[in-house]
């Protein structure tokens, strides 16, 4: 798909002279690689339960006086309530109404997880539980079954992948940390989602 990419260079450094008072040369370098690598790219997230498309474009903050690569990450037929973008270190952000909270360390991180959500959904699903203390839920599966390992390349700030050769588990937190305003306890619980592999997989390899 073809997506606007928003001001030119000479544009975007003009408004980080007016707002910031100099030039970040670096965020435009990322800017022009994330460009370059997932610009246009659209498909049906299982984690967002829509379709997508990525179509960074640079923007300041003015309030914060901050750079943000705005549309990062936006739904094809947007509600106006929810957003997804970048700082210029790669840290993927996700919006409701007025509220963000980092999500993912990277774009690919991003991606990594929506691909195990894709290939979770073709397992055998367990009924989801909501427990009252997703940190203490995790100390105890990780006792029951002492093989199971994060998934790292899959896994963000508020969601994590779990697996073994039998299972895989997602932790997803980020209702709950959007609800919390990114602090504090949260109202909304983690919810965690169990699936029983129809065939072993070895997860040093995948």
């Amino acid at each position: 798909m073809l997506v606007d990419t928003g001001p030119d260079d000479d544009e975007c450094r003009a408004a980080m002279k007016a707002i910031l008072g100099y030039c970040d040369e670096q965020a435009l370098t990322m800017l022009e690689h994330i460009q370059r690598r997932y610009s246009g790219l659209t498909y049906h997230s299982a984690f967002r339960d829509s379709e997508i498309v990525f179509a960074p474009v640079f923007d300041l903050d003015h309030d914060e006086k901050q750079i943000r690569f705005d549309f990062a990450i936006s739904d094809t037929d947007p509600d106006g309530c929810r957003s997804g973008f970048l700082h210029p270190d790669g840290t993927v952000w996700f919006g409701y109404m007025d509220t963000d909270v980092p999500a993912f360390p990277s774009l690919d991180h991003f991606l990594e997880c929506d691909a195990l959500l894709h290939h979770a959904r073709r397992q055998s699903r367990r009924p989801a539980e909501v427990p009252p203390d997703a940190n203490v839920y995790r100390e105890r599966l990780l006792d029951r079954h002492l093989h199971l390992r994060r998934l790292d390349m899959a896994s963000g700030f508020c969601v994590e992948w779990w697996a073994d050769d039998t299972q895989l588990v997602y932790f997803d937190g980020l209702d709950a940390r959007l609800e919390a305003g990114g602090r504090g306890a949260s109202r909304t619980p983690t919810v965690v989602r169990t699936w029983l592999l129809n065939e072993p997989t070895d997860w040093h390899r995948a």
